[in-house]
């Protein structure tokens, strides 16, 4: 069974700088992800997630991730839903990142797992689940 969800293309500045977009829902709360098929791992906003989680005790561990010659340690939360389209995943461990700027990025993960393919030309991203 396959999935379609509209892609939104962000352009910051110049055509040079595009970002696409889609929308979810996490725990509910609808949410923009920014696909970025260079992340390994799919990210969330560090205070997007201490409001969702507030009070409830989600196992969290580290893990330290390199860009360059920059290490950063950072923590993994295991949310209880991820609403994506007709895609749902359930207890999905994704990375805490200070980006408040956007609310999390869709990374590779998830994009191989569910075999995605991102339609430039329709503005459609399409999961086999």
């Amino acid at each position: 069974m396959e999935t379609q969800i509209p892609i939104e293309i962000l352009e910051l500045q110049d055509d040079q700088n595009i970002h696409p977009l889609i929308e979810a829902h996490l725990n509910g709360l609808a949410i923009r992800l920014v696909i970025d098929t260079g992340a390994s791992h799919s990210c969330l906003d560090k205070s997007l997630l201490k409001h969702l989680l507030k009070n409830k005790n989600k196992s969290t561990s580290e893990i330290v991730m390199g860009i360059g010659n920059k290490k950063m340690t950072n923590n993994i939360v295991t949310v209880d839903e991820l609403k994506i389209g007709d895609l749902t995943i359930n207890n999905y461990p994704v990375v805490a990142l200070k980006i408040s700027h956007i609310n999390g990025l869709l990374g590779s993960d998830i994009l191989y797992k569910y075999q995605a393919v991102i339609d430039y030309k329709n503005c459609l991203l399409t999961f086999n689940i």
